[in-house]
């Protein structure tokens, strides 16, 4: 069966929350995938281009250790923005397997962690104090010394694969430092299959899909990538000459699903980024380089669902570049000068001056 690459454009257009039309409830599906954060503000500028409110808070407000949505250390363990009553599911979705890289004393050792995090964590601390105090509690075969801190302590993957399993929340910076707070004390959502659960999410969200897609997504998690082999009701799909998989379920919601519509801009990890075959997305190859570059990669500029160029901004200066890859219609540009401003408002600055490259 055949989709058109306008149609799954503007089927993830909406299930992203970027129609213009999204309220926080539709945004469900999203907050349990989870939205990235990162440098100047990355997930409270994603938040903001969804919605002005979450929670009874709003956007630019809404992520801390009392909600409505906490940081965690989830999918390829960066930090992520979840509900507060999705941290139970979170942890069970991503919890370490023996099909894991490491096997049984991987998921050994984040046990072991966790459980001395859970015993550190009691209010909020910095990272590298809860760093000393489980490198003194957890066995020496799972410590090691690191160069760059000049200490010995757990390695980073491992403690933050324990954080998500202790469920510890990443509270507000102090001094450009990270900081753990213990598990928020909340009703949690009950979820009976939650790697099951997490997969058929992603696929609510992005449409047609592949299980290689979500294992580049999740960074490997491969006891949760393995539940694609049970879901017995996907149909095998074509967008723009490559195929996928769809629940038959969703085919008429992304055959029918209205036209993008819209300009924004996104940050670097965006979930509209993040999620998705990037060759069919920006099929481009000199524009997907500048666009996902492993380091310091720019925001991007999207119109009516495309690619359309990318951005940076610059604090110091008050001052944000577009690049286009096409030209742009006067009304759109009007809409891209006006969006900047909430790339000010979710770095907690001034209005600021917009250049064209």
């Amino acid at each position: 069966m055949t989709v058109d690459r306008e149609q799954w454009i503007g089927f993830r257009w909406q299930r992203h929350g970027l129609d213009g039309q999204s309220s926080d409830r539709s945004l469900d599906d999203l907050f349990a995938l989870g939205v990235q954060g990162g440098r100047q503000a990355g997930a409270e500028l994603s938040l903001m281009q969804r919605a002005s409110k979450i929670g009874g808070a709003l956007a630019v407000e809404a992520i801390g250790p009392d909600g409505p949505l906490v940081n965690l250390w989830s999918v390829r363990g960066a930090p992520h923005a979840h509900r507060i009553t999705h941290v139970d599911f979170i942890r069970d979705a991503l919890a370490p397997d023996a099909s894991d890289e490491g096997g049984t004393r991987y998921v050994a050792a984040v046990d072991e962690v966790a459980g001395a995090l859970r015993s550190v964590v009691k209010g909020r601390m910095s990272k590298a104090d809860a760093s000393r105090a489980v490198a003194d509690q957890v066995s020496k075969s799972l410590v090691s010394w690191c160069e760059r801190c000049k200490a010995t302590h757990v390695p980073d993957g491992t403690f933050r694969a324990a954080g998500l399993q202790a469920q510890v929340v990443l509270g507000p910076e102090e001094r450009r430092a990270t900081t753990l707070c213990p598990k928020p004390r909340h009703r949690q959502h009950k979820v009976s299959d939650a790697r099951l659960e997490l997969v058929r999410t992603y696929l609510r969200v992005n449409g047609p899909s592949t299980k290689t897609l979500l294992r580049e997504w999740l960074g490997g998690a491969e006891a949760t990538v393995a539940t694609w082999s049970r879901l017995d009701d996907l149909v095998k799909v074509q967008v723009a000459n490559k195929r996928y998989e769809l629940p038959e379920e969703l085919l008429d919601a992304v055959r029918k699903a209205p036209k993008a519509s819209g300009v924004v801009l996104v940050p670097a990890n965006d979930p509209y980024l993040r999620q998705v075959d990037r060759s069919l997305l920006v099929p481009d190859s000199r524009q997907r380089q500048q666009i996902w570059k492993a380091l310091s990669g720019p925001g991007a500029l999207l119109v009516d669902g495309e690619v359309a160029g990318f951005w940076r901004y610059r604090g110091s200066e008050h001052k944000l570049n577009i690049t286009t890859f096409t030209d742009l219609k006067p009304a759109q540009r009007s809409k891209a000068e006006k969006n900047a401003a909430l790339v000010a408002e979710a770095n907690r600055d001034d209005q600021p001056k917009v250049v064209w490259d």
